[in-house]
């Protein structure tokens, strides 16, 4: 019995060490939880005081490598960027700038961060926005410009239907010289032409105003003729230089030496020509020795002849025949000659 009691005793005390153990166990999870616990917000605490002394990042936009404005975030760069190529509807193509846009994140370093609203005001006076459209050219001079290609090829069809028309003639051939050539190019709007009449017009007369640097040694005889002008109309574009010497580096207005195009029309035409009576003359012992009388009145007869007819614009500049028939033969006028 002793020894059964003695057992008991000895098994009890194991089952109390054991759950003694257990719960110090238990503690040292909650101390292990706690102390994780504590460094994780110590560690978000260090954070947010880190950010709280910092300055706020933002968004810089560049214009030519230069930062000339500070939006919250690139969404933002990007819909300023946006709102103000949208901004100008003109005609063309694509639009862009000018200017070499860029953006990159920067401390804002106390400086106020702008609104998109506020941040296109801020950038309008400071972009260009241009456009791609095509330009009809002549010797790598801009006749006209115009939103696509295909309006380019439809002026330069109508510039030469305008003299392919004539009612009285059958065209051969219609050329523009010298050959133009459409190329794309990237410009202002306010540059490009979308009336089709106008173009037309611009093509045919494209001498514009230019402006020159007077060279050592120039004077307004040599400055007109090498562009092509008068020294009057010289003068009509600078009336306030008439009289006046001209120096080296000053400038004047000058016209370009582009005159446009030509439209060279090679028509076929038919027109009636008169072919004289002529006269022929027979001796008679009727009357007296060297006395005339018309015995029979002359008619003139007709013939058609074709022409081709070399046209610039509305100027001939050449005509051969290419073959004629006859409609109607003449009649000469007969005349008596007295040799009584």
């Amino acid at each position: 019995m002793a020894q059964e009691h003695a057992s008991d005793v000895r098994s009890e005390d194991i089952r109390l060490l054991e759950r003694r153990n257990l719960r110090l166990l238990g503690l040292l999870r909650v101390y292990r939880w706690c102390l994780v616990a504590s460094l994780l917000l110590i560690a978000v605490l260090m954070v947010l005081l880190f950010y709280a002394k910092a300055p706020p990042l933002g968004r810089a936009i560049l214009i030519d490598g230069k930062p000339v404005a500070l939006v919250r975030s690139e969404r933002a760069a990007a819909a300023v960027r946006q709102r103000l190529l949208v901004a100008d509807s003109g005609p063309g193509g694509r639009a862009t700038f000018r200017e070499t846009w860029g953006d990159e994140t920067r401390r804002t370093d106390g400086e106020r961060i702008l609104s998109v609203s506020e941040a296109v005001r801020l950038l309008k006076g400071k972009v260009t926005v241009l456009r791609e459209a095509f330009a009809i050219e002549e010797s790598g001079h801009q006749l006209v410009i115009l939103p696509s290609r295909e309006m380019a090829l439809t002026v330069l069809d109508r510039l030469k239907a305008k003299y392919a028309s004539p009612s009285d003639a059958v065209v051969r051939k219609t050329r523009l010289r010298p050959e133009p050539a459409i190329r794309p190019c990237t410009v202002l709007p306010a540059e490009i032409v979308t009336d089709e009449a106008q173009a037309a017009d611009l093509l045919t007369n494209a001498r514009r105003q230019e402006t020159y640097t007077v060279l050592a040694g120039d004077f307004p005889e040599r400055i007109a003729s090498a562009y092509g002008m008068t020294v009057s109309e010289l003068w009509d574009l600078n009336p306030g230089l008439r009289g006046q010497s001209l120096h080296p580096g000053q400038q004047v207005r000058v016209l370009s030496r582009h005159s446009g195009l030509t439209v060279v029309t090679i028509k076929e035409t038919v027109t009636t020509v008169a072919i004289p009576a002529g006269v022929r003359r027979q001796t008679t012992s009727e009357l007296p020795r060297g006395q005339k009388r018309v015995a029979q009145p002359g008619r003139a007869g007709s013939k058609r002849v074709r022409w081709e007819v070399t046209m610039n614009d509305a100027r001939e500049v050449s005509r051969r025949p290419l073959g004629e028939e006859v409609i109607a033969e003449p009649q000469p006028q007969l005349v008596l000659i007295g040799t009584k």
